[in-house]
């Protein structure tokens, strides 16, 4: 009778999670998607952005942010062991959400002609080679930046800074648009409020 309790304790013992290890609990993966973006109108100085507007080319900008996201599980299947008397085990917290939105394309226009770079651009017109982000990216480099590292852009706080790249050959005072398609085929336009830039 011992032995068979002895057996019986070792038994549950070794069914019993004492770590944490990958992929424990009965958790399914979760993925996020964007929901909500948000726009800003201020400055880009050495500390990062703020709210404080500038018309000063070097230091007026706009910024564009995750405002909210939408979480999915992922049907996965889960390893369950073959004979154990603890039918869950919650020996950790469950894995943070995975991003999973590269971003496609950022096409910028205004209802507004602007006047840079020695060129006219008319209303509706593409303006993305007017400007940069992050204080030195063109737009089709931060695009392939964020495609290799989806948090870079895919997570509540992350943002994007938009600068003009250089002077504007007249003040430019007017709103813009920014259209950004995901790889997911979902699509985002946002308008910033009026964007002033002196020459």
């Amino acid at each position: 009778m011992k032995r068979l309790l002895v057996l019986l304790s070792l038994v549950v013992l070794t069914n019993i999670p004492f770590s944490c290890v990958d992929d424990c609990g009965p958790f399914s993966p979760m993925e996020s998607k964007i929901t909500e973006l948000y726009v800003l109108v201020g400055s880009l100085t050495s500390t990062g952005f703020i709210e404080t507007k500038s018309t000063d080319f070097d230091l007026a900008a706009i910024q564009i942010g995750i405002a909210d996201l939408d979480y999915t599980e992922v049907m996965a299947s889960i390893a369950q062991p073959g004979f154990s008397f603890i039918n869950t085990a919650m020996a950790c917290s469950p894995r943070l959400p995975e991003p999973i939105q590269a971003i496609e394309s950022i096409v910028i226009t205004s209802e507004s002609t602007v006047y840079a770079q020695g060129n006219e651009f008319l209303p509706g017109e593409q303006l993305n080679e007017l400007f940069k982000i992050n204080g030195n990216l063109t737009i089709p480099e931060y695009i392939k930046k964020q495609n290799s590292d989806i948090e870079l852009f895919g997570n509540i706080g992350s943002s994007i800074n938009f600068q003009l790249s250089g002077q504007p050959d007249s003040t430019i005072n007017q709103t813009f648009t920014f259209d950004i398609k995901f790889s997911d085929l979902s699509e985002m336009i946002i308008k910033t409020e009026v964007f002033e830039v002196n020459n």
